[in-house]
């Protein structure tokens, strides 16, 4: 029964395993066994549980005290940006750059906090969570953003608090405190592009965030300023192109010298009207040292027989002259080669006159030329209010029908000699200068924002020689400039020839199309005249204009009507194809110039790629109530812009209808 080894001994070993196999194998041992085990697991089970829920209540205890934190610190933050708000608009600057510093602590210290909350591995794993928390950190971003923006602001507006408190106008400041004032503006740019660089940063997270349910206080605040914040942010795109360049203009850190043509646009010429007035202006540290203003005709009578200029082919032909004077000068429509022109007929003649004849106490380099039409005088004679000269009463509804009169008739009334006649010009600009540099702050504000609206309209074009100044004015669209554009391109040119000042009875419409088929792309260009003149007077005649039509490079004229006799001029100009022509139109009668085109192989291929651009160029000084585009492709249109009331579309159409008060950029994708 008991084994045995060679050693004749029990192998006590291996009988007592073999007695445990025996043993385990009863049902009841092995039952007994497997409950055991059972135990044992709900047992580690059970503890284990315990622990994670201990650990769970820690992490949760101290996350929620961290959350705790973050929000009694973001709502003193919300606090502080109420009070510094406020401050600001009571003008407290002081104050407001304080509270404002307190609340951009207050939300930089949530964040940290909110930061470690974030990276907690339970928090990154319960997407609930962990999506409020991603939008509290945007809210809390933008309204450190904020807070460091009205900081910023604060800070900078305390360099011309004395002016904007309105205890003292900028005329009455002393040398020193403008020269301070112009050396703030002068340094600027950095500041407030960091400035522009938090309120675009602010106004994308608040635009980010919208379920956030664990600051709602804060939320419901940021949004309320949300409007305020892109207004803001738009003023202060606007004015870092201003301040780089004002302080030039103002004549900080050096002198500076401008040459400015009034340009009367009821006698509409290329780059806004005819020349009657010229003024040299110079300033010096925020002072205007020198404002004459002369009749143009005492350059241009003086030296006729003396200048020799052979003036361009229509002006030769329509206005029946052999030479060209200063007075024409700005026939370019492309603003920076009238501007040159300008200046080298203002140099050449004031050269040839003879000393007697001498006007100008001038012989310096301009740093600028100036184009102004009597638009920017009417709006700013708006926020300014009626001005006396002479005893006569110049409004915002007289001003240029009562200057006209004074300039063309009754100076032989007051007894004013003919060549004196303008001399009430320079002091209209002289009482509207003092007017200007005593604006109040509020009333700078509407100034700033005319100044604004009249440059995008262009009663208003400069040019500059220094090239970097030179080329932020094209690039705010400020010079009047032709551009180098590649796409669809119209730019329709009116030149009032012999016409007095018809233009003021003048009616225009434009209607643009274009059309796409397997030949290419075809545009058909309508221009409707009315002239409205009830007759002959000292300013009404027969509406004459030599009229130019820029269009993109290599356009292929098709047909042409509206034209006396059809005779139209094709040439090229400034990377742009030109179609132009002479008409007249009698008072009461009406007149349509209409081309049709073929557009150059290369906006086709765009248009085939996928996208079409059309800019519509608007003349200074030209008066145009309503432009229509109708515009049909062989694609469908996915997207078109502007979008609005005035914009109708189909699935391969788009049209719209609107005026031209200012460029106008139209864009399609396929």
């Amino acid at each position: 029964m008991f084994y045995r080894g060679k050693s004749k001994n029990i192998d006590f070993l291996k009988l007592y395993k073999k007695s445990a196999r025996v043993f385990n194998n009863i049902p009841f041992v092995k039952k007994r066994r497997k409950n055991r085990l059972i135990f044992k697991f709900f047992k580690i089970f059970a503890w284990s549980l315990i622990v994670f829920f201990i650990l769970i209540i820690i992490v949760g205890a101290v996350n929620f005290l961290n959350i705790k934190s973050i929000y009694s610190k973001a709502i003193i933050g919300k606090k502080n940006i109420d009070y510094s708000l406020a401050l600001f608009k009571e003008k407290k600057y002081k104050q407001s750059a304080k509270f404002s510093e307190l609340a951009y602590n207050n939300f930089a210290n949530a964040s940290e906090r909110l930061n470690v909350v974030q990276n907690s591995f339970y928090i990154k794993n319960f997407a609930f969570i962990s999506n409020q928390l991603d939008d509290l950190y945007s809210l809390l971003s933008a309204a450190s953003s904020l807070s460091d923006a009205i900081n910023d602001t604060a800070n900078f507006v305390l360099n011309f608090n004395d002016y904007l408190s309105g205890s003292v106008n900028f005329t009455n400041l002393s040398q020193s405190r403008k020269i301070k004032i112009l050396d703030t503006l002068y340094s600027s740019e950095s500041l407030l592009k960091k400035i522009k660089a938090n309120l675009n940063f602010s106004f994308a997270q608040i635009s980010k965030a919208q379920t956030n349910v664990f600051l709602s206080p804060l939320r419901n605040k940021l949004l309320e300023t949300k409007d305020e914040i892109d207004e803001a942010r738009q003023f202060v795109e606007k004015a870092i192109p201003l301040v780089k360049l004002l302080p030039e203009f103002l004549g900080y850190p050096e002198k500076s010298s401008f040459l400015i043509v009034l340009q009367n646009n009821d006698e509409l010429r290329p780059t806004g009207g005819f020349i009657g007035t010229y003024g040299i202006f110079e300033m010096e540290n925020g002072d205007m040292i020198r404002n004459d203003t002369r009749d143009i005709y005492h350059m241009d009578m003086p030296v006729k027989d003396l200048i020799n200029v052979e003036p361009p082919e229509p002006i030769k032909k329509y206005l029946n002259v052999e030479k060209w004077y200063m007075r024409d000068s700005n026939w370019s429509p492309d603003w920076p080669a009238s501007a040159e022109k300008i200046e080298w007929f203002y140099k050449t003649e004031d050269k040839l006159l003879t000393a007697k004849n001498k006007v100008n106490d001038f012989s310096g380099d301009f740093d600028g030329i100036i184009g102004i039409t009597p638009e920017l005088i009417i709006d700013l004679l708006k926020i300014t209010g009626p001005i006396i000269i002479e005893g006569e009463e110049y409004n915002s509804d007289n001003f240029v029908d009562l200057l006209q009169y004074r300039v063309e008739k009754s100076y032989v009334e007051l007894g004013v000699p003919s060549w004196q006649r303008k001399e009430v010009i320079g002091e209209i600009v002289k009482e509207l200068k003092n007017r200007s540099l005593s604006f109040s702050p509020e009333t700078l504000k509407a100034a700033g924002n005319v100044l604004f609206e009249n440059l995008l309209k262009k009663n208003i074009v400069v040019y500059l020689h220094n090239n970097e100044k030179q080329q932020i004015i094209l690039e705010q669209n400020w010079g009047g400039a032709i551009p180098g554009i590649k796409s669809d391109y119209v730019f329709v040119v009116d030149a009032n020839l012999a016409a007095f000042k018809t233009d003021r009875v003048m009616n225009r419409g434009i209607e643009y199309k274009v059309d796409q088929d397997i030949n290419g792309v075809f545009s058909e260009l309508t221009i409707n005249y009315k002239h409205n003149g009830e007759g002959f007077d000292w300013r009404t005649t027969r509406y004459r204009s030599y009229t130019r039509i820029y269009t993109p490079t290599n356009s292929a004229l098709i047909s042409a009507t509206g034209f006396n006799d059809d005779e139209i001029d094709i040439y090229s100009e400034f990377g742009k194809t030109v179609f132009a022509g002479f008409f007249s139109i009698e008072p009461g009668e009406f007149n349509q110039i209409k081309l049709r085109y073929k557009l150059n192989d290369a906006i086709y291929r765009q248009i085939k790629n996928g996208e079409y651009s059309l800019v519509f160029q608007k003349q200074p000084g030209n008066k145009v109530e309503s432009l229509h585009i109708g515009l049909i492709f062989n694609n469908m249109i996915k997207s078109y812009s502007p979008v609005g009331f005035y914009a109708d579309s189909g699935s391969n159409t788009v049209s719209w209808d609107s005026d031209l008060e200012t460029d106008r950029v139209f864009k399609v994708e396929f």
